[in-house]
């Protein structure tokens, strides 16, 4: 909820100032094209959520390459509705895309790999098999929102118009709401406050960020006519997440679990490479 208020706060202030001095052209507000993008942010909330349940159940670094079937399920929606149908050596490249990013995921995988739980910090069966869940729920959400994305960005699909900055209006008000929501209904129950402290503007730091990384993939979509180039580019975030995970939260030992992070990371940036190829 905090990130969608930073996000929607962000969102304002820098449409104001972009179209408030003219250095862009005003869009059309009132489009009906404008749902897909509130559409995108409710998706965007349920996958979130399953987000965050899951890096609490299982640790960002398993969780971060589970959640990496965005990019099979982006590139495939992407592929199917906005090229040519896909057949031959392409097709080859989009199955193991899919396949190896499924083995870099085992790689990470292993009950003895992840010590970190945020609720009991023992690893249970449950937790696994719930947090891998959650997070291949949270990729499907999140691949999902990547064709809307896609889809809105591109004029010849929505009567012509642009939709740059209403973008960010429309994702922001919505994943703010929707979220908003959620909170009412679930995040009282859990312990939940509304109150402003150090805590809150981590998620509102983050909020702003996503602000920015948002408006640059739409900016990507625009320049880049096949938009799975800049959507599988975007899946070698699994360099940083790993990263991460292993040697700032120390999630999973690096000096015993060495060559499965190593091989899983490397197979991860393969599965990227791949889809790249598959375009």
């Amino acid at each position: 909820m905090w990130m969608g208020i930073a996000y929607f706060v962000g969102s304002v202030v820098l449409i104001a100032v972009i179209w408030g001095f003219g250095i862009e052209k005003p869009e059309n507000l009132l489009s009906p094209y404008n749902l897909l993008t509130v559409l995108r942010g409710f998706v965007w909330v349920l996958g979130m959520t399953a987000y965050n349940i899951a890096i609490d159940k299982i640790g960002l670094t398993c969780f971060n390459q589970w959640k990496n079937i965005q990019g099979p399920v982006g590139s495939i929606l992407i592929m199917l509705c906005f090229a040519p149908v896909i057949s031959g050596i392409k097709l080859v490249y989009l199955v193991l895309g899919i396949v190896v990013m499924f083995v870099s995921a085992w790689f990470f995988l292993v009950p003895q790999n992840i010590e970190y739980n945020a609720n009991t910090n023992i690893n249970t069966k449950k937790n696994m098999a719930l947090g891998v869940s959650l997070a291949i729920l949270s990729g499907v959400c999140f691949g999902v929102t990547a064709f809307l994305n896609s889809w809105v960005s591109r004029p010849a699909l929505v009567g012509g118009d642009t939709f740059t900055f209403s973008q960010l209006l429309y994702h922001s008000a919505s994943l703010m709401i929707f979220s908003g929501i959620a909170y009412l209904i679930l995040g009282k129950k859990l312990g939940g406050s509304v109150k402003i402290d150090n805590k809150t503007w981590l998620p509102m730091i983050a909020g702003a960020m996503y602000m920015v990384a948002t408006l640059l993939s739409i900016y990507s979509y625009r320049l880049i006519s096949n938009n799975v180039i800049p959507w599988s580019i975007t899946q070698l975030n699994v360099l940083w997440t790993v990263i991460i995970g292993v040697f700032i939260y120390k999630e999973v030992s690096f000096k015993q679990h060495w060559l499965r992070l190593i091989a899983g990371t490397v197979l991860a940036v393969g599965a990227c490479v791949l889809l790249f190829l598959a375009i």
